[in-house]
């Protein structure tokens, strides 16, 4: 007893561990996990945190600076001589007007500067930086909804091709047996030959059929894994998706992103009026500055300043600049609107297209009942030659047709779930 009690809990894990990579949420976390837009973005994030510090760098922090710097401005014809560098310069030298350039300029100073009473300021520049920083993270929600959609899609449709390849290995099978109890007939006399070619000619294209099946399976399998970022080696068998309607949601996604660029809006507003706040600069230096090369070294000191600025004209452009906003707000508004009878007219078909289909999957599933019912039956009497070949095909290629159109119709209903969540959020 204990050891199969063991032998089940072993096979329990070493299920739950092979088939944990067959499932749509396997394949969803792992295109999470991979997409590189996602990473790119989350990298954008990163970037955008720290131009927080370079704005508190750049308004709040000493600013600090060496700066070096030689002038010479020779006169020509000065007492005689053809070149002279002095800061006495006779009537008829040739040169720059003294009182411009001393004669030259010898300098070697540090420079300090920091803004001051500019709280206003950098809180705006770090709102609308965190605004930008909040859109970003709206985008990632976008893109992996996005991509959540388009892998359940793609995994959806391999799915169904996987049903079908097994559907038609099913109906291979059978046709197989009939095949065999077919080639005794006809040593007995009771089926011609040509039913037996007949049957087997069937056979080969059932088999061709799912062979193309197979191929197409492959195919989607493979895109689903470039879409998941998971690289493919074997075509493990799919488990169903486990899909339905999600309940209507209280806030969707669009009224974030109408909030988000509302204020991105009014944040670049701020941004703009920060020009016309007065603004305050204390400065100081110290170091070597100097007209002439006697005496330099007495020439060494500092110096300290403040400086005001106070905006008073600028054309109207801050008048401008908030009739062009109000505008944008407009458009804000115009699209929103639009959103919201798109979003309530898509959601009110796509269900009563989802009640439809239940409905029909329902009688289809009693047609196909009564289909497997009809193939029993043939299969008997074909085994007493009571039934052509052709008849007995004729009945296996309506209820091939029958459980072709149900898995469709299953499908497609798996389709209208995903469409329906897609829309509402």
């Amino acid at each position: 007893m204990r050891q199969l009690y063991l032998f089940v809990l072993f096979f329990g894990i070493w299920f739950s561990v092979w088939s944990q990579d067959t499932t749509l949420e396997y394949f969803i976390s792992k295109g999470l996990q991979n997409a590189p837009s996602l990473k790119e973005n989350n990298n954008l994030q990163k970037i955008v945190e720290f131009q927080n510090n370079i704005i508190r760098a750049q308004n709040n922090a000493f600013q600090v600076n060496a700066t070096s710097e030689i002038l010479v401005a020779p006169y020509f014809n000065n007492n005689g001589k053809f070149l002279d560098i002095t800061t006495a310069p006779t009537f008829n030298a040739i040169g720059y007007d003294i009182g411009i350039t001393n004669g030259g300029l010898y300098s070697a100073q540090v420079n300090i500067t920091k803004n001051l009473f500019n709280k206003a300021i950098v809180d705006n520049l770090l709102f609308q930086n965190n605004v930008a920083n909040e859109s970003l993270a709206l985008n990632s929600e976008e893109i992996a909804h996005m991509l959540r959609k388009n892998i359940t899609d793609i995994y959806i449709s391999t799915f169904l091709l996987q049903l079908q390849e097994d559907f038609t290995a099913n109906i291979i099978g059978d046709l197989e047996k009939r095949l065999k109890v077919v080639e005794l007939l006809v040593k007995r006399g009771i089926l011609m030959e040509s039913d037996y070619l007949v049957i087997q000619l069937d056979l080969e294209n059932r088999q061709l059929e799912q062979e193309q099946l197979h191929n197409s399976f492959k195919n989607l399998y493979t895109q689903l894994g470039n879409l998941s970022g998971v690289k493919i080696i074997d075509f493990k068998k799919l488990v169903a998706p486990n899909i339905g309607i999600e309940n209507k949601r209280a806030s969707f996604f669009y009224k974030k992103r109408y909030v988000n660029d509302s204020v991105q809006i009014a944040a670049d507003q701020k941004v703009f009026d920060n020009q016309y706040k007065p603004q305050v600069m204390a400065y100081g230096n110290s170091g070597l500055n100097a007209v002439e090369i006697q005496n330099m070294e007495r020439k060494f000191g500092l110096s300290a300043g403040l400086r005001l600025t106070i905006p008073i004209y600028d054309g109207k452009q801050r008048k401008f600049n908030e009739l062009q906003n109000k505008l944008k707000y407009e458009n804000l508004d115009f699209y929103k609107e639009n959103f919201e009878i798109q979003m309530k007219n898509s959601l009110e078909g796509l269900q009563q297209q989802t009640n439809t289909l239940e409905d029909n999957l329902g009688k289809m599933e009693k047609q196909l009942q009564k289909q497997e019912n009809i193939l029993e039956i043939y299969k008997g009497k074909l085994v007493q030659g009571q039934v052509s070949i052709i008849d007995y095909l004729n009945v296996i290629q309506n209820y091939k047709l029958m459980a072709y159109t149900k898995l469709q119709a299953q499908t497609n209903l798996w389709l209208l779930y995903n469409q329906y969540n897609f829309t509402n959020w």
